[in-house]
Formats: C-alpha cells, structure tokens, sequence
C-alpha cells in the first residue's frame, strides 16, 4: 500500500525535531521519541524500524 507523501512528510518533521532532542541525556525524551515513532508508524502502514531509517537519513540530510 503507498504511503502519503503528506503525511510522511509531517511523520518525518516531527520524528526529526524528537530525534534530536531525544539524545538528551534525559529518559523522557528518548520513550517520547519511541512513542512518537510507533504512532507515526502505525498510521503510515510502515515498519518501526524502516521509519526509523529514514528519520535517520533525513536527520542526516538537513543537518548538512
């Protein structure tokens, strides 16, 4: 089945921004990313793990 490009869009913003302060020392962040992840997953039909691969690709990308 296809994925929304909107909605992957959206998914990949907020999964980003969450990534990224989710490497703070501090738990919470790290459980709200997971949660995060899941739900975003679940909605697009994709894996956690291929999601979370391309939260890491695009974190890579617009970090240049």
């Amino acid at each position: 089945m296809p994925v929304d490009r909107n909605s992957l869009r959206l998914a990949l913003n907020e999964l980003v921004r969450l990534r990224r302060s989710a490497e703070d020392p501090r738990r919470f962040r790290a459980q709200l990313y997971g949660s995060a992840l899941a739900e975003w997953a679940g909605r697009l039909g994709v894996d956690q793990p291929k999601l979370d691969r391309i939260v890491h690709v695009r974190e890579s990308v617009s970090g240049r």
